[in-house]
């Protein structure tokens, strides 16, 4: 029986750890600053957020998550300088498989801690004046569940007959960034490292995180990385992903490759990669694929016979 409940607690151990370790893998790639910009500028999209800079940004080291949602949760937060006055941003990683539709009330106790910060921080005298105000909290949710965002986005809407009482209650509403369910085409082509973490996460969701898709992706996304990015990537994949070994090796030879991965194309890098795997094993059916997928991309039907080894009628009928 003590062996049995020792298992238990070590495998719960280990879920926990997991957890933390995806945790601490997104806030590692948003703590940076130039990461938490493109997120504003890219995925947040206000009139007011336009002319950010990262020299307007700053990030708040504290945390304002409660102790039942420590395990679980983790929190960002960053102060923008915009002309005289502060705005803070809340920002939560919402990393578990399902949804909480108690959202509403505990971003209003996160909110209400920062503000309280805020307000017995401030010199008494200032606070006390007529024209203290105290400073906008925008509160944003990540969330990569494996169900859709259903739980209700604006604090009325969690209050009991709100329609009676107008604008006497308090309300606020939050974005969330349902991170497995953006389109592709919100995210590609890469521009910043937080695409490709974003990327690479729905096709983990997707279950298309495998050598192949990795491959392909590679080809396609790395001339727009940088050899840090790339760098970065791997080891987020390893934290927040617990990607293979294989997967990883990927990275390291893109990483090797260095500035030939530019020298050709997406499309051309993935016929290489594949080319002796798929026709020389006599797979044809991965060869027609790659094919058909050059092919969509407008490549010339000769080219494409001559990469995958397939004729010019075999392509033309696809």
């Amino acid at each position: 029986m003590a062996t049995t409940k020792n298992k238990k607690a070590k495998n719960a151990k280990n879920a926990e750890g997991q957890d933390q370790l995806h945790d601490e893998g997104y806030k590692a790639i948003l703590s940076n600053v130039a990461n938490f910009l493109h997120l504003l500028k890219k995925y947040f999209v206000a009139s007011w957020t336009a002319d950010v800079s990262a020299a307007d940004i700053t990030r708040v080291e504290k945390s304002y998550i409660t102790k039942e949602y420590r395990r679980v949760d983790s929190d960002l937060i960053y102060k923008l300088r915009k002309g005289d006055t502060d705005v803070y941003f809340y920002v939560l990683l919402e990393l578990q498989s399902k949804v909480d539709y108690t959202m509403p009330f505990r971003l209003l106790r996160y909110m209400v801690e920062l503000q309280n910060d805020i307000f017995k921080n401030t010199p008494k005298k200032v606070r006390q004046r007529k024209d203290f105000r105290l400073p906008a909290i925008v509160p944003i949710v990540l969330y990569d569940g494996n169900s859709p965002w259903t739980a209700v986005r604006s604090f009325k809407e969690y209050t009991k007959n709100s329609d009676i009482f107008g604008n006497n209650i308090i309300d606020f509403e939050y974005p969330v960034l349902d991170l497995n369910r953006m389109a592709d085409s919100e995210i590609l082509p890469v521009g910043k490292l937080l695409d490709a973490v974003f990327s690479l996460a729905k096709m983990r969701f997707e279950k298309k995180l495998s050598p192949k898709r990795v491959t392909a992706w590679l080809a396609e996304q790395a001339p727009y990385l940088s050899k840090d990015d790339i760098s970065e990537l791997a080891n987020w994949m390893t934290l927040a992903l617990k990607a293979p070994p294989e997967i990883n090796k990927l990275f390291e030879d893109t990483l090797k490759k260095g500035d030939l991965v530019t020298m050709k194309t997406g499309f051309e890098l993935w016929a290489d990669e594949y080319r002796g795997a798929c026709v020389l094993e006599g797979k044809r059916e991965e060869a027609l694929e790659i094919a058909n997928a050059m092919k969509a991309a407008g490549m010339d039907v000769d080219i494409i016979a001559k990469l995958t080894k397939l004729t010019v009628d075999e392509i033309i009928l696809l």
